[in-house]
């Protein structure tokens, strides 16, 4: 099964100098009530003006990932960090029981581009921690890099929760097929560029979904383009308690 969700279905979120676009990922299936699907709480694709803030606030009961591709955020919370978070420096901030935290651009920077993402732990009101991992390049070219997973997983950041994530840099006029989901549920989205399902001649583009279940997709590359991919667990026990991944 794959199923495609369009750039336009995102719903667009503007506060001044912050931009978000974030897609109802289960209600555009068909009888599905949940905005998030499986482990994925909410799937943001932000942008950061020089001159943005997001003032200290609570999270908790959630694993958040700030995957950035562009530009430097500058990230503050109650663990006592005090950090800027870039393309080499990637933040995974496992929420659990209770964090607070601050986002924002220095006036006068490059605008940051971004996913954030939210994931539903597997318990709640676990340990709060927050994680750092400095990958070797910026992009993993043409073949799928996994930088987060679950405890069972080579991942250099953890999840706790049944989801695994991967990255690619796909270089136009490339080919590559999707990772192998083992009889589980994926969802490919385009952070940017354009690439065509050889499955089924269908091209996607930046801002679009793909939900894929029993199968695996190639997929030729039209552009240099940026692909993240999850692998979820739609049996596996997780938590909606979540401030944002509910």
């Amino acid at each position: 099964m794959i199923h495609i969700a369009r750039a336009d279905k995102r719903h667009k979120v503007g506060r001044g100098p912050f931009t978000s676009r974030f897609l109802p990922l289960g209600r555009t299936m068909v009888d599905s009530t949940d905005h998030g699907i499986a482990q994925i709480g909410r799937l943001e694709h932000a942008t950061l003006e020089g001159g943005a803030l997001v003032p200290m606030h609570l999270h908790q009961n959630e694993e958040i990932l700030s995957y950035l591709r562009k530009g430097a955020m500058y990230h503050k919370d109650s663990d006592g960090n005090d950090i800027p978070i870039h393309n080499k420096h990637l933040m995974l901030m496992n929420a659990g029981s209770g964090i607070h935290h601050e986002e924002g651009v220095r006036e006068g920077d490059e605008t940051v581009e971004m996913l954030q993402i939210f994931i539903r732990p597997k318990a709640d009101n676990l340990q709060p921690k927050v994680q750092f991992y400095k990958p070797d390049e910026v992009y993993s070219q043409n073949q799928w890099r996994l930088l987060a997973g679950h405890d069972r997983s080579e991942a250099p950041m953890l999840f706790r929760s049944e989801v695994l994530f991967y990255d690619v840099r796909l270089e136009k006029g490339t080919s590559l097929k999707t990772p192998n989901n083992d009889g589980l549920t994926g969802l490919l989205y385009l952070f940017s560029g354009g690439v065509t399902i050889k499955n089924n001649g269908k091209t996607v583009k930046e801002g679009d979904s793909i939900i894929i279940k029993d199968e695996r997709l190639t997929l030729n590359s039209n552009e240099d383009s940026d692909l993240v991919f999850f692998v979820l667990n739609e049996t596996a026990l997780y938590s909606r308690n979540g401030l944002y991944a509910n």
